[in-house]
């Protein structure tokens, strides 16, 4: 009987037959991603989509940034009804740092720009292999929060690990919508092990906290608390205070605290279904059951998002029972 079966199995082995899928081509589509807030130029980063099934390395990455826009244009209709238009230049050099391009208004002066203010609708137009992609985004009246505080969490296993707390008030007669970004601008860590030295390791850039409808919030007031983003799905991880270590030499390592960069913003109805999307799709990172996901775009004939920031800063040193109380005044490095 064992012999029966072991000819029946490789019977069925034989018969498999090899299935070749013939999937379709990815149509080329411009990827946005743009952004304007009050007091800082407009800034558009662009790409070129890529199939779910296509290669990833260093060659097709570079293949994806796009360098050949015929123009860039952003402009507002001024109480005239006259356009008031900016062209996007793109940023000369950043190329070699194997970067994608960022366009933005190359005559840019800190201090004097008045081009982007709360209130306003900016449209962007972007003309491109025979293509006009376009979009529009509204700048909220930016709402600052109520108080902002740092404590020990109470859910870490390490007693230097700190949670970032707050109390908002929503407006109840604005219709906003709120997002949250953060990025350390300190962050001291043991890079080498073999070498008992604390190095400072700060993030590049603003990272995705939580983005959520005024539907749910209108006109409330709560307390809520910012995780620190990871680099690879949902933001639950927490931010270190003064802290030392022991090394092997028995000396004694100290690492300074983090140091904070809180973006609080208010956007428009339409940025929100993108970042929401956004947020959603971190969620269920890595899950092999959860249901796919389609970022909700604002770009018309594109890919991506054009948003206007009512942007509110500040710096927060992650020093326990710490209360900021004032506003940070960002420069242009911070906006990204």
């Amino acid at each position: 009987m064992r012999k029966y079966l072991f000819i029946f199995s490789i019977l069925l082995i034989s018969c498999q037959e090899e299935i070749t899928l013939d999937l379709s081509q990815v149509e080329d589509k411009l990827v946005v991603e743009g952004a304007i807030e009050p007091g800082f130029p407009p800034y558009v980063i662009l790409t070129r989509n890529q199939g779910y099934f296509e290669p990833i390395n260093q060659e097709t990455y570079a293949n994806l940034f796009v360098n050949d826009v015929d123009s860039v244009k952003v402009w507002y209709y001024n109480d005239n009804g006259e356009k008031e238009m900016k062209i996007l230049q793109q940023i000369p050099g950043i190329d070699t740092l194997n970067l994608p391009p960022i366009y933005t208004d190359l005559n840019y002066t800190p201090n004097n720009y008045n081009f982007s203010q709360a209130g306003r609708t900016y449209y962007l137009e972007i003309q491109w292999n025979n293509q006009l992609i376009t979009s529009e985004t509204t700048i909220p009246e930016p709402t600052p929060l109520d108080s902002l505080w740092v404590e020990q969490s109470e859910t870490a296993d390490k007693d230097f690990k700190c949670d970032i707390r707050a109390v908002y008030s929503d407006p109840v007669d604005q219709q906003n919508n709120v997002l949250i970004r953060s990025k350390r601008l300190q962050h001291y860590e043991n890079m080498d092990s073999l070498e008992c030295k604390a190095e400072n390791n700060p993030d590049l850039t603003l990272k995705l906290v939580d983005a959520g409808s005024d539907v749910l919030i209108n006109g409330q007031a709560f307390e809520t608390y910012f995780p620190r983003p990871k680099d690879n799905g949902f933001p639950t991880g927490k931010y270190n205070s003064y802290h030392t270590k022991e090394c092997d030499n028995d000396s004694i390592l100290e690492f300074s605290e983090d140091v904070v960069l809180i973006k609080f913003c208010q956007i428009d109805e339409s940025s929100m279904k993108f970042w929401r999307s956004l947020v959603r799709q971190f969620g269920t990172n890595g899950n092999p059951f959860s249901e796919p996901m389609n970022l909700v775009s604002n770009i018309n004939n594109g890919l991506g998002i054009w948003t206007g920031y009512g942007a509110v800063y500040y710096k927060v040193p992650i020093i326990k029972d710490t209360v900021i109380n004032q506003e940070y005044s960002p420069e242009i490095i911070d906006i990204f």
